[in-house]
């Protein structure tokens, strides 16, 4: 385009000095005179150049062999105020300042005697004393008579350099202070999708810094059960416009393991969309283990608190049943020889005598059931089976229940407390059987598993609803005895279908 430039102003002197004559011979191509043709052409070009020099927003020029200016853009002459009927045919160093204009003659110099195109970045320090950067390339130009001519295109970088200095800066800032703090810190671009992670969080997890890869790959190492619930919380956080997130999952470090971690992260918006988040990781697995460990003390105060309310309910049932036994019965047994020795002076005494010998042998037995019922059966090795069967024996001869009993011998292996347990279990089961279901018939199971020794009680009565039945005092305690020892206690009952009890506890 430059060359055409050349070529048209050298073609118009030409014109002017040698007009054609009636004698030199015309060729015409396509009925069209080829110097008519050509002249078009380069007037054409001529025009684009000059638009090209007008509009570009950058400096641009053209110089001849001795470095003279011939053509320049707009912006040539507004930065060096210059006019262009002043400027053209002039050299450089009288156009540019001293400082610039050496350096820039010298390049040109250096392109001219090797025809090969130059670079450079260049300082140029203004009157008003503040300081520009240019990229400057220099390059040849050869015009259609072999003339040399130079081209230079020159564009400011100082803001693009101020923006990247300043990006260092930040960088080194933000290098800085994560090497000073011991604390997890990530930096996610969520333009280019570029994160940082500081030295602290990647020796959290174990992986080299070079090992460190994108969002995906941080996402895929967290918990399965944990990165959905993750995801969404970020997403519906940007989407919110909220500034910030925080989130507790489990992360698969290096090793393999999974290590739990407090996630928290600040979003920056420009003209309201997320453009990076900035956050701070925490290992959580002391505070974990910590509450694992307040959690088992609980636990155990807990276990050792109802140990010592069954130990304290099992001496005073067995206090009291020892007191009704010796003592009560004793008085009635008293007051019943003493009526005996009464004589009746006529029917009607005589049968009030009676009556009264009566009620006082049903309390006497009544005391004595209850008695049993209370004090603790000396569960000593294999006699939790016996215990049982005389309890079922008990039920079946007071109530004409029919009983049946399956048992493993396996369960006389559980400790004596746990003993105890199973047999008051049964003993509040066939209580609550007898008072409330009108049932017929009870089977009893007693088996052992690998880990578990299970009681099944099934009955034929009622039935009832489990979920919308009042849970009193014997079930409770049915529920709580099974709990001390880390068991599991279900009832499986409909209105009308009989009820299952279903106990196991730990072998």
């Amino acid at each position: 385009m430059k060359e055409m430039g050349s070529a048209l102003k050298h073609n118009n002197e030409e014109e002017h000095q040698q007009p054609l004559t009636d004698s030199q011979p015309v060729y015409r191509v396509n009925g069209q005179d080829p110097a008519a043709q050509l002249i078009g052409v380069l007037q054409e070009k001529n025009a684009v150049l000059k638009s090209f020099m007008e509009r570009t927003p950058n400096m641009a020029w053209v110089v001849d062999e001795n470095i003279s200016l011939q053509y320049a853009s707009r912006k040539f002459y507004e930065i060096f105020g210059l006019e262009e009927s002043d400027a053209v045919n002039k050299s450089i160093p009288e156009l540019m300042p001293a400082d610039l204009s050496e350096t820039l003659f010298e390049k040109h110099q250096h392109v001219l005697a090797t025809g090969e195109q130059h670079e450079l970045l260049q300082d140029i320090k203004w009157a008003d004393g503040s300081t520009a950067v240019y990229h400057i390339n220099i390059f040849p130009i050869n015009d259609c008579r072999g003339k040399k001519l130079l081209g230079g295109h020159a564009v400011n970088l100082t803001e693009k350099n101020k923006a990247e200095a300043e990006l260092r800066k930040m960088n080194e800032r933000l290098l800085m202070l994560s090497r000073a703090t011991s604390d997890a810190i990530w930096e996610w671009d969520m333009q280019t999708g570029q994160i940082f992670r500081n030295e602290a969080l990647m020796e959290m997890t174990g992986f080299f810094p070079q090992a460190s890869r994108g969002l995906s790959w941080w996402l895929r190492r967290i918990h399965p059960e944990d990165r959905t619930r993750v995801g969404e919380t970020v997403r519906k956080s940007t989407e919110a416009g909220l500034f910030s997130w925080q989130e507790e999952y489990r992360f698969k470090c290096a090793d393999g393991t999974y290590k739990p971690m407090r996630d928290k992260g600040f979003i920056v918006y420009e003209n309201g969309l997320p453009v990076k988040m900035i956050g701070s990781i925490q290992d959580n697995s002391d505070i974990k283990e910590m509450e694992s460990r307040l959690i088992q003390e609980r636990l155990q105060r807990q276990k050792e608190l109802t140990d010592t309310i069954i130990q304290a309910q099992e001496r005073e049932r067995t206090r009291i049943g020892m007191e009704l036994h010796d003592n009560v019965n004793q008085i009635l047994s008293s007051a019943k020889l003493f009526l005996e020795m009464l004589q009746p002076a006529g029917k009607e005494q005589t049968a009030v005598r009676q009556k009264g010998l009566d009620y006082i042998s049903l309390a006497v037995e009544e005391i004595r059931k209850l008695s049993r019922e209370l004090v603790t059966p000396v569960l000593r090795e294999n006699n939790l089976v016996s215990c049982i069967r005389q309890l079922l024996e008990d039920v079946r001869v007071t109530t004409r229940i029919e009983t049946d009993f399956r048992f493993d011998n396996c369960a006389e292996l559980l400790s004596g407390d746990k003993k105890i347990t199973l047999f008051r279990i049964i003993q509040e089961q066939l209580k609550n059987i007898i008072k409330h279901s009108g049932a017929s018939r009870v089977e009893l199971a007693l088996h052992c598993t690998l880990t578990d020794v299970v009681l099944e009680i099934r009955d034929n009565g009622n039935g009832f609803d489990p979920n919308q039945t009042f849970r009193g005092i014997g079930l409770s305690s049915i529920y709580e005895r099974t709990r001390y020892y880390e068991g599991n206690a279900e009832i499986l009952s409909a209105p009308g279908n009989g009820c299952i009890l279903r106990v196991s506890l730990p072998l």
